[in-house]
């Protein structure tokens, strides 16, 4: 029997926008995979550097590859139109400025039949700048329910909130779609479909090269918006774990989230959308004031502290640290 027709089909969803100096690097990854049996999803979303022309080449000598144009939407709405699209068993993700090593859907694969598992998941390596770190490496099979997976995701060390270094039961995606219109979608949606899985295994064998770009949107400089929809999105993933049940402590980490945004936000010129931005964030952390110091730790507590009983003060004295702290390193 031909092995490639006895092996399931494995959809990958590769959004593309304005990435020419990537892209063929990105798909070399893909088309030479090991494992052979895949349709290969190309979303151009609405290029203008010609990413999209490449693509179509690609598309012409190798028939798994489907390229879909369309008019910029974002990364979400290519995603979602790549799932619209997709016909395999399972689905992989890979980031078009990224690429991946020849055999990590082969691992996958042979990772999530093994275990029975419904989601597989490796590690990756960090590409920036010419230099090359990988975040966790281990040869530890984790097989996790859930509950304990969506822990670790919170945690956003060993699992990270990625689409892209996993591989999913199609199955897991048929209600679910990515958000429009917010960043980090991933965060928004990764959890959800951990909570319908039966079973998640993970490999910490580095597998993915994540490229991080200056100019990319998740290299780029402060932006507070950008940061907001960080914060809603680990406040909807912990609220929703709580909610389920799943982890008392999964809180915690909105109000670390939340502090965490108020020190970034303190050094951004007021304006009404700012205002609004801190109005919200301080709403949502409220909501959990019965969280102790001891659980959140005490550097948190007494920032925590400070920013609720003076924020015009906090903000006054944070930025005159930051200030001195950057004077000195200027020095040396």
């Amino acid at each position: 029997m031909d092995e490639t027709k006895a092996l399931p089909l494995i959809s990958i969803i590769v959004p593309v926008y304005n990435v020419k100096d990537y892209v063929e690097k990105c798909l070399d990854s893909i088309c030479g995979q090991s494992y052979t049996n895949l349709e290969i999803i190309v979303v151009d979303d609405g290029s203008t550097d010609g990413s999209g022309k490449i693509c179509d080449a690609y598309a012409s000598k190798d028939r798994r590859i489907k390229v879909i144009h369309r008019k910029n939407g974002g990364l979400s709405a290519a995603r979602n139109e790549g799932l619209d699209a997709a016909t395999g068993e399972f689905l992989g993700f890979v980031d078009s400025d990224d690429w991946i090593d020849l055999d990590m859907f082969k691992f996958l694969y042979e990772l999530l039949e093994t275990e029975e598992a419904d989601i597989s998941i490796c590690s990756h390596y960090i590409e920036k700048s010419g230099r090359t770190k990988i975040k966790y490496s281990s040869d530890k099979v984790l097989n996790l329910v859930p509950c304990d997976a969506m822990r670790l995701l919170v945690e956003d060390d060993i699992i990270r909130n990625f689409a892209w270094d996993k591989l999913y039961r199609r199955t897991l995606f048929y209600e679910l779609r990515f958000p429009q219109g917010r960043y980090f979608e991933d965060i928004a949606v990764m959890y959800k479909v951990f909570y319908q899985a039966r079973k998640i295994v993970m490999k910490g064998c580095p597998k993915y090269h994540y490229m991080v770009r200056t100019n990319s949107i998740t290299g780029s400089k402060y932006n507070p918006e950008k940061e907001y929809h960080m914060f809603l999105a680990v406040y909807e993933q912990c609220t929703f774990i709580q909610e389920k049940e799943l982890w008392d402590k999964a809180p915690v980490f909105i109000i670390r989230s939340g502090v965490h945004l108020m020190d970034h936000i303190m050094l951004v010129p007021s304006s009404p959308f700012v205002e609004e931005i801190v109005r919200d964030v301080l709403n949502k952390m409220h909501q959990y004031d019965d969280i102790s110091f001891r659980q959140i730790g005490m550097a948190i507590a007494v920032k925590r502290w400070a920013i609720y009983h003076n924020l015009s003060r906090y903000r006054s004295v944070y930025r005159f640290v930051r200030s001195v702290f950057k004077s000195k390193s200027h020095r040396f």
